[in-house]
């Protein structure tokens, strides 16, 4: 027998494990978990294994840990829950990443409390983004001592801090900022300005009046249109919170900034970039030009306003036929029964029109419906994109349910709060009884459903074999804890594309 032969025979009587092993040896392992898959086929496990970007093996902890090779990194989750990565399916995320683009110290009634925010702020800026605002008072403090550069530096080594007090005749400066600014003990006054200092001459920080123009001239003009950064600052924060994938409903022209973040390795989160309605045909264009898109940024969704006015029906039925007939989906923000119902008439209008086709035609916030549109969503099959937190939990998800209509969850953040948390505990804990949805479909809907609600459901949203591998571990099980609580569970642990994004200081694992 020859030496190939023998060791092909050698290769055949191998254990199965130890061959999967060999080929397939996992690069990150979660073991001892509640995983809660989202998976109706194979609802929970205890283990799951991720090579490259895909989740390769799901089951007993016993079973994946015979996977483990020497570079696999293990995560003992301790028997915490884990569940797949949130999928917020209506964002503005431009305006998250611009959130920290102004701190407001207004309410701080402490040196702690200026340096608590500035904490949280440095988490998610990229190191060299400015911190600008303030509206600082320490008159508000006890003992009211005018703040130093020593209070703040500790916090903000990596990015520049430039922050007004209340009436805007002082600004406190952080020792990076006195730097970039050349700012030091030989730096020579300004007529009608005062350069605080120590008795040695060392600036203490503050700069007051006239001299506040020394950090001015510095700082950035366009803070806010710094797309890169503010971009950044969104992902960053997004994975802070467990949100793997967003829908961005803001027509602000992103598409290359979030490629460059991608290429550059700093996108933590999946982003499918809407368009302007109007521009469908530029859009539908460009997607036939380049129809190879990377899984972490996607396009070909419209997004549009209604108002409700039937003047606007025959302009924007030629636009969504349109736009519907080169395959892109349309989001139509609606609230209340004119504006619903202006948009309904339209999609029955290009259903009638256009004929069967993939489509899953969207209304946005879809509040303040009438009884007899829930047939109406149901048979056009219109997908009501719903924002429990930001209404209260005031919508009717079980009517809308039980009249079977498709659900998926949202935050409409910067306008509201982005934690999908919140939007959970609000349809769980709705003002009205009747209405309320267990736990379990609430997680759906910010996973499976949305990922369904973007034509995404057969590649991510749930803990399966061979799909994306975006997955987060909850401090609480929020299926058995009081429902009250759930909006104070906390994210431990952030998995996007197989990459740990985010791990809180809190959890540790070996």
């Amino acid at each position: 027998m020859s030496t190939f032969f023998r060791a092909l025979l050698a290769i055949s009587l191998l254990p199965s494990c130890f061959l999967l092993a060999q080929t397939n040896t996992p690069q990150l392992i979660v073991i001892n978990a509640d995983i809660h898959t989202v998976d109706s086929k194979k609802p929970k496990a205890e283990a799951v294994a991720i090579k490259g970007n895909k989740i390769i093996a799901v089951g007993k902890t016993s079973d994946i840990k015979k996977l483990i090779g020497t570079d696999t990194k293990v995560i003992d989750a301790e028997g915490r829950l884990v569940l797949p990565g949130f999928n917020d399916s209506h964002v503005h995320f431009n305006g998250i990443g611009n959130q920290f683009s102004s701190i407001d110290l207004r309410k701080a009634r402490s040196p702690k409390e200026v340096v608590r925010k500035l904490r949280h702020y440095t988490r998610f800026l990229p190191k060299g983004r400015w911190i600008l605002g303030g509206q600082w008072n320490h008159k508000d403090w006890s003992p009211n001592d005018l703040p130093t550069k020593e209070l703040i530096d500790s916090v903000t080594p990596d990015n520049p801090v430039f922050i007004y007090n209340y009436n805007a005749k002082m600004a406190l400066v952080n020792s990076l900022a006195l730097k970039l600014a050349g700012i030091d003990k030989n730096k020579k006054e300004i007529a009608g300005g005062e350069i605080v200092r120590y008795s040695n001459g060392e600036p203490t920080g503050l700069l007051k009046n006239k001299a506040i123009i020394f950090a001015r001239i510095v700082a950035p003009k366009y803070h806010t249109n710094n797309e890169l950064e503010v971009i950044e600052t969104a992902t960053n924060y997004a994975a802070s919170l467990g949100v793997t994938s967003v829908q961005d409903m803001h027509s602000d022209y992103l598409l290359e900034t979030l490629k460059t973040l991608n290429e550059q390795g700093k996108l933590k989160t999946r982003v499918y970039d809407c368009t302007p309605l109007f521009e469908w045909k530029k859009l539908a264009k460009m997607r036939i030009e380049n129809p190879k898109e990377d899984s972490m940024v996607r396009t070909g969704c419209l997004k549009f306003f209604s108002d409700g006015s039937r003047d606007a029906i025959p302009e924007l039925l030629k636009d969504i036929a349109g736009a519907d007939k080169e395959g892109l989906q349309v989001m139509m923000h609606a609230i209340g029964k004119n504006s619903i119902d202006a948009v309904l008439t339209i999609y029955e209008r290009v259903l009638a029109q256009n004929g069967k086709r993939a489509r899953r035609f969207r209304i946005e916030h879809a509040f303040s419906l009438r009884d007899l549109d829930l047939t109406r969503f149901a048979k056009s099959k219109t997908i009501a994109s719903l924002q429990p937190h930001l209404f209260g939990g005031r919508d009717p998800y079980r009517t809308l349910l039980r009249e079977g209509v498709t659900l998926t969850f949202g935050s409409d953040t910067s306008i509201t709060d982005f934690n999908p948390l919140y939007g959970i505990h609000a349809a769980v804990n709705s003002g009205n009884p009747n209405e309320n949805i267990s736990v379990q479909e609430a997680v759906r809907f910010y996973t499976l459903g949305s990922a369904y609600a973007e034509f995404q459901e057969k590649v991510k949203g749930s803990i399966t074999v061979g799909k994306l591998a975006d997955l987060i571990i909850l401090s609480d099980d929020i299926f058995t804890i009081p429902p009250k609580k759930i909006r104070d569970a906390q994210v431990l642990l952030t998995v996007v594309d197989g990459k740990i994004v985010y791990k809180s200081k809190e959890f540790g694992f070996r």
